[in-house]
């Protein structure tokens, strides 16, 4: 019976070596590389009315910084609006500086989770 526990015991300790071992080298993975999407191709390309897949999140990024109607005032009839007068010029300065941030950064990467 004790030379069964030793040889357990040996065969531990050997197990336990290998192990730490394993652990010691070094095994980085390699380095993700993320590409920001062209903004100049963006703007030029999926300005609205464009419907191609590929502007999807464009669009989406406009739908959620500007309202229904300021966006009808800046891809369609922008006279047809009551405060095109008095709000016109301020959504287009806000639309310019939302493209240099695109042009600039590239699109936002959007987060998801995964469970």
């Amino acid at each position: 019976m004790s030379k069964t526990l030793l040889a357990f015991g040996l065969l531990l300790a050997a197990g336990s070596a290998v192990t730490q071992s394993a652990v010691a080298q070094d095994e980085t993975l390699s380095p993700i590389v993320v590409e920001r999407a062209n903004g100049e191709r963006l703007i030029v390309d999926c300005a609205p009315p464009n419907s191609e897949p590929s502007c999807a999140r464009f669009h989406e990024l406009i739908r959620m910084n500007f309202t229904p109607r300021e966006i009808g005032m800046l891809f369609g009839g922008s006279t047809a609006y009551l405060e095109y007068p008095t709000a016109y010029e301020r959504v287009r300065t806000r639309y310019v500086a939302f493209l240099d941030d695109i042009q600039e950064n590239g699109l936002p990467v959007e987060a998801r989770y995964r469970y």
